[in-house]
């Protein structure tokens, strides 16, 4: 790991956190997320990013403060990638402050494969800031 730091939101109406390491050896950030997820690391994986939950999100109701880790790559720091990033951190803190309910139906959306919107808001997040620069409204 080369940097870390931490960022902070309130737009839930709970001030959550969201602690940010970035990797500029992709196999260290695979090994590293793999474990954090109490899975066995495999380096045939393609993985060159991810987030995870490591503390506070727990049956039958979520700890206040959760440890949501976001792991990056210096080879893929790209709007795209963190704004892809960003939904995968994002979508626990939504369903824990937003959604009323821990056994609401949408927690399996939630907490789940939520890949697809990731990577529709990671899409169209990068389009629209490219589009900005070429306008030279960025």
């Amino acid at each position: 790991m080369i940097e870390r730091f931490r960022i902070a939101t309130r737009a839930s109406g709970v001030r959550r956190q969201v602690f940010v390491h970035i990797y500029d050896d992709r196999e260290e950030l695979a090994r590293q997320h793999t474990e954090a997820r109490n899975m066995v690391y495999d380096p045939a994986a393609d993985i060159a990013g991810g987030v995870v939950t490591q503390q506070g999100f727990h049956w039958p109701r979520p700890d206040y403060t959760p440890i949501i880790v976001m792991r990056l790559w210096t080879g893929q720091l790209t709007t795209k990638t963190v704004a892809h990033e960003a939904v995968h951190a994002a979508a626990p803190l939504y369903f824990m402050d937003g959604i009323p309910g821990w056994n609401s139906r949408a927690r399996a959306h939630l907490i789940g494969d939520h890949e697809m919107l990731a990577y529709l808001v990671g899409d169209i997040a990068s389009e629209v800031i490219r589009n900005l620069y070429k306008l030279r409204l960025l």
